[in-house]
């Protein structure tokens, strides 16, 4: 670890627990970290829902069977454009799924009223999230291997050009996000609080969010979903989910720049 990396880790430290004792003097003043906006259940569109499904099966079935696709150690700077383009379309299609009939996007968080407590829970979700993942981190730190580490995060080890880095910004802090908590969050969660309980559905779709990204990431990732499920269960705020996964992958890649 550098010098840079270490000054970053260490001021991801001190915001996380900062966050962390704000939300400790909230809940013993007044309960509960943050109050939860009360919302109607909105059914999901069934395509949708088929739609997001398959793809999170997909995601899910080339992590835990490696053997069904080639092994990937390397990325293309054109692939990144590919998968960005790729995820946008899937985004668009989905959230006109959701709107499609009686329904308003608005009925699944699509909001900008009050945008700036929207941006402002995002960013304490994100930064929350920090002193977990880190621990989780280094508790499996033993079982990673180089190989295994984020393909873009790899890219950009390798190559810091500028078009590069503008690429990689745009995959992970707005394309990933964007896509990631539609799946995850607005549908599946979504759906799943339709079937059971909020603290199951969120502890579930927290699951799978978690899986699709393997085993050692996954679990060190596992805090992070169960963060943006509690929020998005309780505030039913796209907007917020999103600004916090942005947020946290903004962090991953300032760590990765500093190292050279």
């Amino acid at each position: 670890m550098t010098n840079a990396q270490a000054a970053i880790v260490m001021v991801m430290i001190a915001i996380s627990a900062a966050v962390w004792w704000l939300w400790w003097r909230r809940w013993r003043r007044f309960g509960a970290i943050c109050a939860s906006e009360p919302f109607p259940q909105t059914p999901i569109n069934i395509v949708a829902l088929l739609l997001a499904v398959t793809y999170i099966w997909l995601s899910l079935i080339t992590v835990v069977m490696p053997e069904a696709r080639e092994p990937v150690t390397t990325i293309s700077l054109s692939s990144v454009q590919a998968g960005c383009a790729t995820r946008v379309v899937l985004a668009g299609l989905l959230c006109g799924l959701l709107w499609f009939g009686p329904r308003s996007l608005r009925d699944f968080g699509f909001t900008l009223r009050d945008w700036r407590r929207q941006v402002s829970d995002g960013l304490e979700t994100a930064h929350a999230s920090f002193l977990p993942v880190l621990a989780l981190l280094l508790a499996t730190s033993w079982w990673r291997e180089p190989t295994e580490k984020n393909l873009l995060l790899r890219l950009l080890e390798q190559d810091v050009g500028l078009a590069t880095l503008a690429w990689v910004l745009v995959a992970a802090v707005i394309c990933a996000p964007l896509l990631e908590e539609l799946l995850f969050r607005v549908i599946l969660l979504g759906w799943l609080k339709t079937k059971t309980s909020s603290t199951h559905a969120v502890g579930i779709s927290s699951i799978a969010f978690a899986m699709v990204h393997g085993p050692l990431d996954g679990a060190a990732l596992m805090p992070l979903a169960l963060l943006l499920g509690s929020l998005y269960d309780r505030r039913h705020s796209f907007l917020s989910v999103v600004v916090a996964h942005a947020f946290f992958n903004l962090w991953n890649i300032a760590l990765t720049m500093a190292a050279r």
